[in-house]
This record gives structure tokens, sequence and C-alpha cells, in this order.
């Protein structure tokens, strides 16, 4: 045996296992809102932060010290005080920010208690896991982690596709996303483009109930309506000049009946805009950056939440373009283009009949 590579991989355990205790510590203090407070106060000792927070002394000054030796913040030894770097108070504290990719670390206490609680049994049983079952942590996560993605750069998709962009602009008109979650590309969408009126569907509750407070405080609820449904089962009458689906196809567990309804409910010269996973066709070529996310993705979320719905498709976040591309050509697509978007986990397809 090579003993070399017997210690490369007994190391790499050990780190990653480092690097979800540090997730937790990460989890700790955006969840009490630590950071904010650090930054808000300038340079801070324990005692001073307990005072601010009311939280006990004694474990924060042993969360200052781990978040000090994890290298997430600063500590000045003359002083005996605590403090955030501008840089890194981008990521933990501006929600605006591009850079702001704190809330995904919430993935990881929602995914350890189904791990232990339902995805054990679910191996052995071979069923699903709802989507219900992990949490608000998750719904928190990939709604706050999605939305500064949502507010910067979805203007920039839309403009990928010039007809569509010029039309929204001019004339308006009709757009409907599937999947909406929390309901920030929608907003950023009725933001950009003042003409139009949104339909927002989604299959979960909470997130519908997350989009709709969202939606009122953006004081859009006059433009964005929101539907708490499966794209399989909704009752639409109106007909779409766009519909737009993000991260969510590989999820649905129907694909094909999806995309289907989308065909269906296209208005004439209708457009379909679908941000999903980029991922190689070939296993081998999988383990970037990309391949390695969504795997994970895939196993602790993506593939039992849809799992729990009778005879589904059971894609996975693993999803190849060659699986999308035949859902979408089942789904009455004859036209399927990948668009000229830069992202370092999506694709972006435009679909039209």
């Amino acid at each position: 045996m090579n003993q070399q590579k017997i210690d490369q991989l007994a190391e790499r355990i050990l780190n990653e296992t480092l690097s979800a205790m540090s997730c937790l510590n990460l989890y700790l203090g955006h969840r009490l809102n630590l950071f904010q407070s650090i930054v808000e106060s300038g340079p801070i000792s324990s005692a001073e932060l307990s005072n601010k927070t009311k939280y006990s002394e004694r474990y924060l000054r042993e969360w200052l010290e781990c978040m000090t030796v994890l290298g997430y913040i600063e500590h000045d030894s003359t002083t005996n005080k605590f403090s955030i770097p501008q840089e890194h108070a981008a990521v933990l504290c501006e929600r605006d920010n591009s850079a702001y990719t704190v809330p995904f670390v919430y993935c990881i206490p929602s995914f350890a208690s189904v791990v232990v609680d339902k995805l054990l049994e679910a191996f052995r049983s071979g069923k699903g896991v709802p989507y219900s079952a992990y949490g608000q942590d998750l719904i928190f996560a990939q709604g706050e982690g999605n939305r500064p993605m949502f507010v910067s750069d979805i203007g920039r998709w839309i403009s990928s596709m010039p007809d569509v962009e010029n039309k929204l602009k001019s004339q308006g008109g009709h757009v409907l996303e599937v999947g909406c979650g929390d309901g920030w590309a929608s907003i950023a969408l009725a933001q950009l483009f003042p003409l139009i009126k949104i339909d927002a569907i989604d299959a979960d509750s909470s997130s519908i109930e997350n989009a709709s407070r969202n939606v009122q405080e953006a004081g859009l609820s006059d433009r964005i309506s929101l539907h708490l449904t499966t794209i399989e089962k909704a009752s639409i009458k109106e007909k779409y000049d766009l519909v737009m689906t993000f991260e969510s196809v590989h999820d649905i567990a129907y694909p094909i009946k999806a995309l289907q309804k989308m065909r269906e409910i296209l208005a004439s010269r209708g457009t379909v805009l679908v941000g999903d996973v980029k991922m190689k066709d070939v296993l081998g070529e999988k383990n970037d950056f990309p391949g390695r996310f969504y795997y994970n993705f895939s196993v602790l979320l993506c593939l039992p939440q849809s799992m729990a719905y009778p005879d589904s498709e059971a894609t996975g976040a693993a999803m190849t373009p060659s699986t999308f591309k035949y859902y979408a050509r089942e789904g009455g697509f004859s036209k399927i283009d990948i668009l000229p978007v830069k992202h370092f986990i999506w694709q972006f397809y435009r679909l039209e009949p």
C-alpha cells in the first residue's frame, strides 16, 4: 500500500471535519448577530460584547478567540479587543453584496439534523425526505444565500436575450417564476422592468409566506402574485411572455411534465429561461467545484426531497446537460440554446418551442 496516499486521505478528512465545525461556529456568529454587533461597535472586548448583546461573556470570549484563530476576525493584543476587517464584513454582514455568502452555512445544521433523523432510514427504505423536514435553516440558506445574486445579476441574465429584454422594457408583459422560494428573483425583475406583471409559484408553504412578506415590503404586491402549487398542478389561464426558473428543474419530481406545462402556457414567441446546475457529462470530469458542490447537495437534499413524490424521476443535483436537454425535448422544446452568461456553478438555457 501507498502510505503517502493513506496519510493524505487521513489529513483530508481531518481538514474537512475542521471545515464542518467552522461552519457551525460561523452559524452561531450569524444567528446570534455577533458579526453585525462587532462591525457596528468597532474594536470590542468580550466583556463589552457581552454587555452589548447580553450573552455569556465566557462563551463569547471562547467564540471570539476561535474566530480569530480561524482567521475570520482580528485581535489586537495591546487592547485585547476584536474587530472585523472591512473586506470580511462584506462577506459576513453586507446583505446586498454579491460576496455575502455566509447564509449558506445554515445548510450544515439543517443537513445534519436530517441525516440523523431521516436520511439514514431513507437509504434503507428507498423512500424520500420531504423538503419541509429540512426546516427554516435551509429555507434561510437558500433564500438569503441566493438573494445577492438575484439582486445584482438578474438584469445581466435577461440582457443575454436582447429581444426579451427589449420587449419587457418597452411593452412589459406577463412573467411566471417557477420555484420562486423567498421571491427575490421576481422582486428584482419587477424592479428592473416596471411594466411587467409576475406570477410566482412554489410548492413550499414556508417559502411562499416568506415571499409574500418580502413582496409586500418591496411595495410590489400589485405586480407580483404568489401561488402555493407545483407547476404541474398549477391552474393557469394566463399566457406568459417569459417563464423563468432557477435551480429547480433538477429538484422537480416530474421534470418532463413540468416543462410540458411551461411549454403550454407560453404566449406566442414566448421564452423559457432556465438557470440550473453547471455539470459535466462524464463522471470522471465532475471533480471540479460545481461537481463536488452539487453532488453533496444532491445526496443530502435534492435527491431525497424529489424521492418523496411517488414515481419521481429522481434527477438529483448532479443533472448533466444531456439529461436536461432530453427533458426539454420531451417537454416540447425544439430550440435549446446555452446562453453566454458566465457563472461559476450555473448554466443558463433559453428554451423555445
